[in-house]
């Protein structure tokens, strides 16, 4: 399995990028020098960008969970697990966007970028759920960094460097951006 994202794809992708590249430029530059934990601008913003729709509880639990990730530079797999602990629920996106804000390197587990490299996350009844959810994360790191090596994934690199330059975003993160942009 690898990424398949032609030259022809990005061009038609980065000019959509743009909205939400400013919305996560705003929620980088937070995230880093502001307490983000009471500041509703901040949940809002993050809120709206990441598609959070749950509840005040739900989110309280997942913001003080940010703080603490934030402190303690949390990995992906105690994340998750802390999230599920908070919550009552396995919430691999959401735990992947959280590692993302806060290690921009770090890919997002999302719907629309999983169907485009043919991966699903396990059903909540399947056995070793968990680590099958590490290892899809997993596997979007291989993949992205496969990717990025590749002529296709320089020419993304320095297309969005060109049109949004002095940026400071990952590739990583310009790569997710494009293929979030991009339906299979």
């Amino acid at each position: 399995m690898k990424i398949q994202l032609s030259t022809a794809q990005i061009d038609a992708a980065l000019p959509r990028v743009d909205a939400g590249l400013k919305q996560y430029l705003w929620i980088q530059s937070k995230v880093n020098i502001e307490p983000f934990l009471e500041d509703g601008e901040f949940r809002r913003r993050y809120n709206h960008f990441y598609r959070v729709r749950r509840g005040a509880a739900w989110q309280n639990e997942f913001y003080s969970l940010m703080a603490r990730a934030k402190r303690e530079q949390l990995q992906f797999h105690l994340v998750l697990d802390l999230l599920r602990e908070a919550t009552g629920r396995y919430e691999a996106s959401f735990a992947s966007k959280l590692i993302a804000t806060l290690q921009p390197s770090k890919p997002v587990i999302d719907s629309v970028v999983l169907r485009n490299l043919g991966l699903r996350l396990p059903l909540p009844t399947a056995p070793d759920r968990v680590s099958k959810i590490v290892k899809i994360h997993a596997e979007l790191e291989r993949l992205f960094a496969a990717y990025l090596h590749t002529s296709d994934g320089e020419y993304l690199v320095q297309e969005f460097n060109r049109i949004y330059p002095n940026t400071g975003t990952t590739d990583e993160k310009m790569l997710d951006l494009v293929l979030w942009q991009t339906r299979a």
